[in-house]
């Protein structure tokens, strides 16, 4: 279904925190889940209770999760499971709620700085609204009334019709939006796309070794086998771009090569010079955990930076078509204005 959505980072980490504490404390699985089916979220509490039944019959925690795949980030679920085959689940639920509450604040960075740009988009467009409706009262009997938008639209059911139109193209962006947020896989190949944009692909690429890093120091810290690691973490970038690549990087540990020859069989693309000269680094000295822990760092920074960088433009994007808007209205006044003046010199 189109609503039927991922869990949002606020539960998510929310979730993360409780869980991780009440590890730490000694308390088990399913008396956690079912304390958050309780007095959790409220968007998560029917899925508390589903997987505190399934564990209390003997499952795992990350099979049980699975249940609910569609409700759950890949992140979530490649670490749950590592972290329970490693005895190590509350270190993997502080590591989730590290990331999770990157995400968040980024994501309300993002909604804070688009709430001015917004408001001048929908005062813009009501405004046009109110000038074709005045000028379609104003306009005489006889005469070619002004038309600021040179579509015809003027009077009451002019506005109505320009409101209607912007309306429904802003209702299929914010449905776009809603549709890729609530469908992981087709948000995948959205977001893998973003490679293909200049201003927007660093910022694609800086989430995508940020989750991978994470993702590679926890299976790396669980004594995971290589190949096992590197599926776990290509799947946990939740980008298709890399997703498409993880065949080919398994295929060239087993043969026997190096985790960071794998990565750079994938295309500097995917793992810039830098990242592949820290691998093996990590792989020289036998501390691939930690340097993947001091890359996931790296990257959750620049990852944030980047993404007040989209901010701006985004923002710039929304103020860009109100001006251009506004020019189009100066445009045809003008145009107008030099039509009268050109009727009457001809009269004259």
């Amino acid at each position: 279904m189109l609503f039927s959505r991922q869990f949002n980072t606020v539960t998510l980490m929310t979730w993360c925190r409780a869980l991780r504490f009440g590890l730490d404390a000694g308390l088990s699985p399913v008396k956690l889940f079912k304390q958050q089916a309780k007095s959790g979220p409220a968007e998560g509490r029917e899925v508390a209770q589903d997987i505190a039944a399934q564990l209390a019959r003997g499952e795992s925690v990350a099979d049980a999760a699975r249940r609910h795949r569609p409700r759950f980030p890949a992140l979530f679920l490649e670490l749950v499971e590592v972290g329970e085959q490693a005895g190590r689940l509350g270190e993997t639920f502080r590591e989730l709620e590290a990331y999770f509450e990157a995400s968040n604040s980024a994501a309300r960075a993002f909604r804070a700085a688009m709430i001015w740009p917004a408001f001048t988009y929908c005062g813009a467009v009501l405004i046009v609204a109110f000038m074709l409706m005045v000028l379609g009262a104003l306009a005489s009997p006889g005469t070619k009334p002004f038309d600021p938008l040179g579509l015809g639209l003027l009077g009451v059911s002019g506005a109505l019709i320009f409101l209607a139109v912007v309306g429904t193209i802003t209702a299929v962006v914010v449905t776009l939006v809603l549709f890729l947020k609530n469908h992981p896989s087709t948000r995948e190949k959205f977001i893998a796309f973003g490679f293909r944009l200049p201003g927007v692909a660093p910022c694609v690429r800086a989430f995508a070794l940020y989750r991978f890093s994470v993702a590679t120091a926890m299976t790396h810290e669980a004594g995971m086998p290589v190949d096992r690691s590197l599926r776990s973490a290509f799947r946990a970038t939740a980008n298709a771009r890399y997703l498409a690549a993880e065949e080919k990087a398994v295929k060239v540990v087993k043969s026997g090569r190096t985790v960071s020859k794998a990565l750079a069989a994938s295309g500097r693309e995917l793992f810039p010079e830098e990242y592949l000269d820290a691998v093996g680094i990590g792989e020289v000295t036998g501390n691939v955990s930690e340097v993947m822990n001091r890359q996931a760092e790296v990257y959750r920074e620049d990852a944030l930076r980047k993404m007040t960088g989209l901010t701006k433009i985004a923002s710039g994007a929304v103020y860009a078509l109100v001006g251009l808007l506004i020019i189009v209205v100066i445009i045809r006044m003008v145009m107008s204005i030099g039509g009268v003046y050109s009727d009457a010199m001809k009269g004259i």
